[in-house]
């Protein structure tokens, strides 16, 4: 039986078969029945291409990749790192043969194009370049786009092609699948003109695609290797964590036995149906709660680590325990999810971690998270303000003191926050306001894993990590003397920067409904809600008190609204931007409501009067205004465009437009 996924016999006449097929797709484009006249995977295409509005004599491909997007997407995707090796031999195979070969990503834009010369410049007037999108539901049939849309290995010849152009054209394209989860990652294609049509042509990108498949199968080993690896080294250290790892296909790799003995894993070594979601989140069954963290490998996620959390609370817990974990992150910014990231990749690294943010922006919550996820996490967490304990008392409250050291000290002496750690994490926030003498002490510890108690002699050898946190710039204390550099330097081994709330794309209203459902509950009020315009109103406000200035907000307007719509005339004087940000005149916007797509925006300018304005002179700072308009203007007002050629964030933008601009004018809205 002929082989369905190859257009012709190796004994047919490719002249005849060429003529016959282009019959066909005339009498298919004509709406003529056509009975068995073309192969069904051919058949099946065409009608996909008719769903999609492929035009059969324009079809074009459209350019969808820059060359700096196809040269992110050549060093940052696993499969074409691994094809790469092999294109040297492939390209001298191609030119001997009169062929391109090409490789495309799983939505059929071409990410590498070589070979023949002249066929280049062919290829070239049918727009058969890199960068553009061979898909089906661009240019209909083809070999690339019909391999991804059905997952098998498939030959177009000539007429086969839906748009006519592409009728002169013969093209051999195999699916590249991800072993891990099976999903197409792309495609291995030979084109050539369609005399050179052979069967052999499939044949070779099947044998290609093989190779690559099987180099994945390879890393896919390692990956296995690096997530079992994790497993050991964290049940090692806490035996008992209750832990599974999985693969990137969701593949359980290794699993505490409570696992299987709950049932959580079925026969197929999978999470059972009820937990599946969680991975990649968390979950909840039976009275237990699951956290999953992504796993990476040089970047890239390789896999996924769940916890099972009992919900009951063990009953030797200390005074000094957390009461957060990275459950409790609310936030789905990337800005704030990338951050989320690199805190669970330290907290089983047993390092010192330096956590650096304005005030306000949850860095106890990251100490908490860290050291909850950490092998460490049944020991004691013990949090130190530095910024709060008498100059004279920071060195006995941090390092304690022996016995009669002190008119008063206590029979026995007594551990300082130091020791009171021991096992487990100390957390010391404000590290910036430590006095100087006490930097060198705190240096020893860092160094050397021990401490000297205030009137004894000898050290004590401790095991605590170390989590500081600033809101100062350590950098500068260096400079200025204030804090030592050799402490900063040993205390700044990974580094952990939290983005303030105005930086948090679209964080403000998750965190603002979080705090407003949990007041209405405390002072028993019914639920709050607030529109759109007043929302957007303070997705622009800075919150110069980040996360802790929005809670205090929340109880503010919670206690002052009337009613169970919260208006701008709720908010704190502070906060009233709605003028200053847009115009919500009623004759130009009442009609308009925000969404999530985005408008251009209509500037005027910035020499204009308005009520609330603010003489500024000229200036830097006017300067950079007139530099942010007359980009948006470059950009037809659209704010996304311009803060990407400004290499800023949308939010700079329009809080730039706030505080500088005399007039804002006509905006549409656009959400950031």
């Amino acid at each position: 039986m002929k082989n369905p996924y190859i257009s012709l016999d190796i004994s047919s006449s490719p002249k005849t078969e060429k003529d016959r097929i282009e019959r066909a797709w005339e009498n298919f484009i004509s709406g003529q029945n056509l009975g068995s006249e073309v192969r069904s995977l051919t058949y099946q295409s065409w009608e996909r291409s008719i769903r999609h509005g492929v035009h059969p004599t324009k079809g074009r491909a459209p350019l969808v990749l820059s060359q700096d997007e196809i040269q992110e997407y050549q060093t940052t995707h696993t499969f074409f790192s691994i094809s790469e090796s092999l294109l040297p031999k492939l390209k001298e195979s191609a030119i001997d043969s009169g062929h391109l070969i090409v490789i495309c990503n799983h939505k059929g834009e071409l990410l590498y194009l070589d070979g023949n010369a002249s066929l280049k410049k062919k290829a070239e007037n049918m727009n058969f370049t890199a960068g553009t999108s061979w898909s089906e539901s661009y240019v209909g049939t083809n070999a690339m786009g019909t391999s991804l849309a059905t997952g098998v290995p498939m030959q177009v010849f000539a007429g086969e092609h839906f748009c006519q152009p592409v009728h002169n054209w013969v093209c051999s394209a195999s699916p590249i699948k991800d072993p891990a989860t099976q999903k197409v990652l792309g495609a291995v294609n030979l084109t050539g003109i369609w005399d050179v049509v052979h069967p052999l042509s499939l044949s070779a990108v099947v044998s290609i695609t093989q190779t690559i498949e099987e180099k994945l199968l390879s890393r896919l080993k390692f990956e296995h290797f690096l997530l079992l690896e994790h497993y050991i080294e964290t049940t090692r250290k806490n035996p008992s964590k209750i832990v599974a790892v999985l693969d990137r296909g969701h593949q359980v790799i290794k699993a505490s036995t409570q696992w299987y003995d709950k049932g959580w894993i079925d026969y197929n070594n999978r999470l059972i149906n009820s937990l599946s979601d969680c991975s990649g989140t968390e979950g909840m069954k039976d009275g237990w709660i699951f956290e999953s963290v992504p796993f990476y490998h040089q970047g890239f996620p390789i896999g996924f680590i769940i916890h099972a959390i009992s919900k009951v609370k063990p009953l030797n817990k200390t005074r000094f325990s957390t009461k957060y974990s990275f459950i409790n992150m609310i936030g789905k910014s990337p800005e704030f999810q990338s951050v989320i990231d690199e805190a669970h990749t330290m907290a089983n690294l047993d390092l010192p971690v330096l956590i650096e943010g304005e005030s306000g922006t949850g860095k106890e919550l990251f100490a908490q998270s860290i050291h909850a996820y950490s092998h460490r996490s049944e020991a004691a967490f013990v949090a130190v303000n530095c910024g709060a304990i008498p100059k004279e008392l920071a060195a006995s409250e941090l390092f304690g003191y022996e016995e009669g050291t002190f008119t008063g000290s206590i029979k026995g002496g007594r551990a300082g926050k130091f020791q009171q750690a021991e096992g487990g994490t100390i957390f010391l926030d404000e590290v910036g306001e430590m006095p100087l003498d006490l930097q060198a002490m705190f240096l020893r510890v860092l160094e050397e894993g021990e401490i000297v108690r205030m009137g004894g002699r000898e050290p004590i050898k401790l095991n605590v990590r170390v989590i500081a946190a600033t809101n100062c710039n350590l950098k500068k204390a260096c400079e200025e003397g204030t804090f030592r550099k050799d402490l900063y330097y040993r205390l700044n081994i990974l580094s952990l920067q939290v983005p303030p709330l105005r930086e948090r794309t679209g964080d403000v209203p998750l965190l603002l409904n979080h705090f407003l459902t949990k007041t209405c509950a405390e002072i028993r009020r019914p639920p709050l809600k607030i529109g759109d315009q007043d929302m957007f109103v303070l997705e622009q406000y800075e919150w110069p008190g980040n996360v802790r200035e929005l809670r205090n907000f929340a109880y503010k307007v919670a206690i002052k609204a009337n009613g169970n719509i919260i208006t701008n005339s709720d908010f704190p004087k502070e906060i009233g931007l709605t003028k200053r940000i847009i115009n919500y005149s009623a004759t130009d916007h009442s009609h308009q409501k925000l969404n999530n797509k985005e408008q251009p925006l209509i500037l005027t300018n910035p020499s204009s009067s308005h009520e609330e304005s603010v003489n500024y002179p000229t200036s830097l700072k006017q300067q950079e205004l007139h530099m942010i308009l007359m980009v948006l203007n470059e950009a037809n007002g659209n704010i996304t465009a311009a803060a990407k050629k400004l290499g800023i964030h949308r939010s700079t933008i329009y809080r730039k437009l706030g505080r500088n601009t005399k007039n804002e004018g006509s905006m549409d809205n656009e959400k950031p």
